[in-house]
């Protein structure tokens, strides 16, 4: 009887241990590849829009602490991108630029904010920055999409946007350091 609890117990124990190996994998995969952009809300082309952006403009103002206005700035970038994408699925394609390189302004707003913070001395929590360094890899990902989807004058604005992106890399490594 012993026995069969010994070798019962190791078997669950080994099972457990694949399995959390396993799950661990997979969860590291997902936090790589699928960083889920925020749902976009209303889009520029709705009439009730203005009142949208004059909330995230007060909000915006009211933010003094750049860790929090960092926070801000990532979630405006990423909200922007989102909304670029409904655009262009719409094939408001025009619109969809415009308000996708007025997220990366957010973007790099954000870094900078970053940037401050650390001359100020002050910790940045590693997962702002690992948010920050999926969120890149996100816009990357779709910006390169949408600039091979685009027809041909929109093509050359958002590899524009997607060149700009890929030195938000640099300067998210950067802040790693």
């Amino acid at each position: 009887m012993k026995r069969f609890l010994i070798i019962t117990f190791l078997i669950i124990v080994t099972l457990l241990s694949f399995n959390s190996a396993a799950l661990a994998q997979v969860a590291s995969e997902s936090a790589k590849n699928n960083y889920q952009l925020p749902y976009p809300g209303l889009l520029p082309d709705n009439p009730l829009y203005f009142l949208k952006a004059a909330r995230d403009r007060i909000i915006e103002f009211l933010i003094s602490d750049p860790l929090k206005k960092a926070e801000f700035d990532l979630l405006s970038a990423d909200k922007r991108l989102a909304v670029g994408v409904a655009l262009f699925d719409k094939k408001k394609y025009e619109l969809s630029e415009t308000t996708i390189s007025k997220g990366e302004n957010y973007f790099e707003d954000g870094i900078k904010n970053l940037d401050n913070a650390k001359r100020e001395g002050r910790q940045i929590d590693p997962s702002l920055l690992v948010n920050f360094d999926l969120s890149t890899k996100k816009h990357k990902e779709i910006l390169g999409s949408l600039t091979v989807r685009a027809n041909e004058p929109f093509k050359k604005k958002f590899a524009k946007d997607l060149e700009r992106v890929t030195r938000f890399v640099e300067m998210v490594n950067k802040l790693k350091l």
